[in-house]
């Protein structure tokens, strides 16, 4: 089975990646509140943060990746397999307004960098309700009555890394689950 993917990407002011992040995430995941998937989206959007920071990058990868637990039957015995069913791929490229041409370009370019910011969000969020709304047949039953039904992992890719790279060690290696 292939994971349905829907990729997003953003041009932000470097200013308000982290609040884009939560708001995208907290959506995708769409729970109600409980403090331990709190507490993982923000150590990844922190983690996240601190790499562009550290990095000096101005474009940074993330995703939301969720799973269904499987049973998977051998000859004489019996294991679970998570299998992907869905990823969310999210691309920040930040900018940061400089202030070295005079304050009126600042002002302006600023504003027009908020400007195209707020139409790129719009379109995201409108996307993101378009997907969830029409595209409901992979999605695998709800087996559980736990707050958030599917497992999900919220992964940060390194430089080196492709998504699929990134998948397929998420998938082999257990030992990364969150």
């Amino acid at each position: 089975m292939n994971p349905e993917i829907y990729p997003i990407d953003l041009t932000v002011d470097r200013k308000v990646v982290s609040d884009i992040l939560h708001g995208n995430r907290l959506m995708l995941l769409q729970y109600k509140y409980d403090p331990e998937i709190e507490k993982v989206v923000d150590d990844r959007v922190d983690q996240f943060m601190r790499i562009l920071e550290t990095q000096g990058n101005q474009k940074g990868q993330i995703a939301v990746i969720f799973h269904e637990k499987r049973t998977k039957k051998a000859w004489f015995s019996k294991s679970e397999e998570e299998i992907c069913w869905e990823q969310w791929p999210v691309t920040i490229n930040t900018v940061i307004c400089r202030t070295e041409n005079g304050i009126d370009q600042f002002l302006t370019q600023t504003k027009r960098i908020r400007k195209d910011m707020d139409d790129q969000l719009a379109t995201c969020l409108l996307d993101i309700i378009r997907f969830v709304n029409d595209k409901k047949d992979h999605i695998p039953p709800i087996t559980t009555s736990d707050i958030n039904p599917f497992p999900f992992q919220i992964v940060i890719p390194d430089t080196a890394d492709t998504w699929g790279t990134v998948l397929k060690r998420i998938l082999t290696d257990p030992s990364q689950q969150i």
